[in-house]
């Protein structure tokens, strides 16, 4: 290292964030510390002659100073005032510490005591903090995968010595000419003055038996004063390194209380970019995991998932990330009952975010998902925290005479702050040139430079009001799948109206498929008709996402869940943000043996929203990970799956009472007017979880019923269970020959084990290997390894 000092600044030592800032630390809240302040330095500090004051904190203070000796110039920090039990946990940390020497540590020379003052020497380092670099603008991908492969080295290496940081934040991040330098690993945890003080400071939490840590980038385990581990540490490194990328901080708030919050419950915006970006975000979602068990066990664990986006790089070293805007569109509350217009409200806010799908900066809420919110005065703090959105839109619908008027307006979530607010008033019977309008202001918001452009925001403009009164009223019946024939009968008479508008083909087509699958309805009929109108929709919009999405399921459900999976990894790579998209390579991928690929797309599309139901329980269930069918929370409607997964568990009476809660609420809500399969299911899984005599004929009614190959595969797997080897068999055939190619399964199940055993699934296994392996070719031909990294 120089020793001679810049002519133009004050050399800084580690910590130190800006010239005149002097060396914030954690809290200054020793009241010991004021007493040394207005002191002038001393001349010596054991043996090193002191030369200036760097900085002040609420630890003490720090020198620089020089070793005659070695004639090195060094960093002294001096602790101000600790008592013994201080002194003692001090003297034991700093030895340990100044056992690492790593490249990428800020190295302890010495830990010494001079008139009962104990001081640390250490590196006297040169450059910046990160603090400082970030003040600049956020990191290339290529700097911050290297900022990242620093910090993680040198965390390696303090881990091996049973160090644990508790305190990474960028001010104890330096930047050399070298590479970065990790400082003060776990050397101080000052006291605070209280817990609400401003995050802006940059100040820290420590509370003995509380917390440890600085609010931005502490753990949820820290927040909640739990054990730490490794693996706090890497939460923070992926808090860090999310700010480098993304401008802004992991974890918003204004005030201590709200950062906390949101590092318990919310999750950051997914970052979009490039290959890198998408494999770097990746890696830092899962190392921002709440619960510690699902984060990367190593910090060279997580190195190695950094290395993977550095691979990504290239030639983009210059690329940089964008985190996306997480947009709800509310359904639109009505100011005066009109039962005219009532379908309006959910309709108008589903038409309005179909309209803005595919904007290259946002990622969509579906009004579903967010329509509990829906109220006089939503609860921002709560829509933020359970629907991770940043951005709600919000509208009222007036009719006056033969006018409508929609007055929306965009708030901040969850502050509330007002973006924008929007009036646009049509014919009650143009209800399309309402949501057209809105749609396009709202992109001139979103995306400037969309705004005007032809093919913008539209896709699909219906040729007359009446045909989209028709589509969205069909719309608002197709909630469920208990009105499909309602459904059916109107998205008819929109394309009667308009046979080139392709969503309501599209729409269409599902009707037909799901009259053919849960109320066998013409079955046979129904399917092929199901085929005619997505195939009529994609011939009209060949890049339509509400077609390949519904036409997805179909085609794995008729054996062709390997061309659905090609179709949608294509469009998913032009189409990174919407995770309907990877929702549907999480079913195709399973239905053709690739579970790893499908468990990736489960993953990518919860990066992009942490509460898309998936259907990722399947993928589970057929491996026999039943304990991880009951985690996912957000995987509960699948309550076929969870019982069966809680008799797996030897749970079999909450089994039961599900399954009972089930059949209660259907002859509460629909009666006699649900669909048959449905009916059929819940009396068939009673019955299976009751056992007896009636298990197996209940389990070969339902397997008849089902023209899911999937399902028909769950219920062989479940007459296996029930020692009725012969018609499982035979189920399991049915499944394996209808398309659904999990060798996994079959190899793996327990219930299929006495079938295994017997050398009965020989045949079925082979079949099912095959299928997989031509789908996996498929896979790795149309990019899927680049996509979802899988595989």
């Amino acid at each position: 290292m120089s020793q001679d000092e810049p002519p133009d600044r004050t050399p800084r030592l580690p910590g130190e964030t800006t010239r005149k800032g002097l060396l914030r630390r954690l809290v200054d809240g020793l009241r010991g510390s004021s007493a040394s302040a207005g002191a002038g330095p001393p001349s010596r500090l054991g043996r090193y002659r002191v030369l200036h004051r760097l900085g002040q904190g609420g630890m003490g203070v720090v020198y620089a100073a020089e070793d005659e000796s070695l004639g090195r110039r060094v960093a002294i920090k001096t602790i101000a005032e600790p008592d013994e039990s201080a002194r003692r946990r001090f003297r034991r940390e700093a030895r340990a510490a100044a056992g690492v020497n790593h490249p990428n540590v800020c190295q302890v020379y010495e830990i010494g005591e001079d008139g009962g003052q104990l001081f640390i020497a250490m590196e006297l380092l040169e450059g910046e903090s990160l603090t400082e670099r970030l003040a600049r603008g956020p990191m290339p991908t290529a700097e911050a995968i290297a900022l990242g492969r620093g910090i993680l080295q040198a965390l390696g290496a303090l881990h091996q010595k049973g160090i644990v940081h508790r305190d990474l934040k960028p001010s104890n991040a330096f930047l050399t000419v070298h590479g970065v330098k990790l400082l003060d690993f776990g050397l101080a945890r000052p006291l605070p003055r209280e817990l609400t003080q401003s995050v802006e400071t940059g100040t820290a939490l420590t509370r003995p038996g509380l917390l440890v840590g600085t609010p931005r980038y502490m753990a949820p385990e820290q927040v909640l004063g739990r054990d730490v581990d490794a693996r706090t540490d890497l939460f923070a490194v992926a808090a860090l390194l999310y700010e480098a990328l993304a401008g802004r901080p992991a974890f918003l708030g204004t005030s201590v209380v709200e950062v906390l919050s949101a590092t318990l419950h919310e999750q950051p915006p997914a970052l979009t970019g490039d290959a890198a970006v998408l494999a770097f975000d990746r890696a830092l979602r899962r190392a921002l995991a709440k619960r510690p068990a699902d984060r990367p066990a190593s910090a060279e664990e997580m190195l190695r998932e950094l290395e993977a986006a550095a691979a990504a790089v290239g030639d983009g070293a210059a690329s940089v990330a964008r985190p996306l805007k997480r947009l709800a569109v509310l359904p639109f509350r009505l100011l005066r009952p009109d039962p005219e217009i009532d379908f309006l409200s959910f309709a108008l806010a589903d038409a309005v975010s179909a309209s803005l799908a595919g904007l290259p900066s946002v990622v969509l809420r579906s009004s579903a998902a967010v329509a509990r919110f829906a109220t006089e005065s939503p609860d921002l703090k709560a829509l933020a925290s359970q629907a991770d959105v940043d951005l709600v839109l919000m509208g009222t619908l007036l009719r006056a005479g033969d006018q409508l008027r929609a007055t929306t307006q965009m708030v901040e979530a969850p502050a509330g702050t007002l973006v924008s607010s929007q009036t646009v008033q049509a014919g009650v019977g143009d209800v399309f040139r309402l949501q057209d309008e809105l749609a396009q202001r709202i992109v001139a918001l979103l995306s400037p430079s969309l705004a005007g452009r032809e093919g913008g925001p539209r896709r699909g403009v219906p040729a007359s009001a009446r045909a989209y009164e028709f589509y969205l009223r069909a719309n608002e019946v197709a909630r469920g799948s208990s009105h499909a024939a309602v459904a059916r009968d109107l998205y008819r008479q929109c394309v009667e109206e308009d046979a080139g508008f392709a969503p309501a083909w599209a729409k269409l087509g599902r009707c037909y498929r799901l009259l053919a699958k849960y109320y066998l309805e013409e079955p046979r009929e129904n399917l092929a008709r199901a085929e005619d109108a997505f195939r009529r929709a994609l011939e009209i919009d060949s890049e339509l996402p509400v077609a390949h999405k519904l036409y997805a399921h179909h085609e794995a459900e008729m054996g062709r869940s390997k061309d659905a999976m090609v179709r949608l990894i294509g469009l998913a790579r032009s189409n990174r943000n919407d995770p309907e998209l990877f929702t549907g390579l999480v079913h195709a991928c399973r239905y053709c043996g690739l579970l790893d690929a499908s468990e990736a797309a489960h993953r990518e599309a919860r990066r992009l929203d942490p509460n898309a139901w998936t259907g990722v329980v399947f993928t589970r269930w057929a491996l026999a990970r039943f304990e991880e069918v009951l985690e996912d929370v957000v995987e509960t409607p699948d309550f076929i799956m969870h019982a069966t997964a809680l008799h797996a568990l030897g749970r079999t009476a909450d089994g039961v009472r599900l399954i009972g809660e089930k059949l209660e609420q259907l002859a509460q809500a629909q009666g006699r007017s649900s669909p048959p399969v449905i009916q059929i299911t819940l009396r068939s899984m009673s019955a299976f979880l009751a056992g007896g005599r009636e298990a197996a004929e209940a389990m070969a009614e339902a397997a008849a019923a089902h023209t899911d190959p999937e399902a028909v595969f769950a219920y062989g797997v479940c007459q296996a269970s029930l020692g009725d080897d012969d018609r499982a068999l035979a189920t399991l055939a049915r499944a394996v020959e209808g398309g659904y190619h999990v060798p996994q399964a079959l190899a793996g199940h327990p219930w299929l084990a006495g079938l295994r055993e017997a050398k009965r699934l020989d045949a079925l296994l082979a079949r099912a290997e095959a299928g997989r392996q031509q789908a996996l070719r498929a896979f790795r031909d149309a990019g899927g390894e680049a996509l979802l990294g899988a595989l």
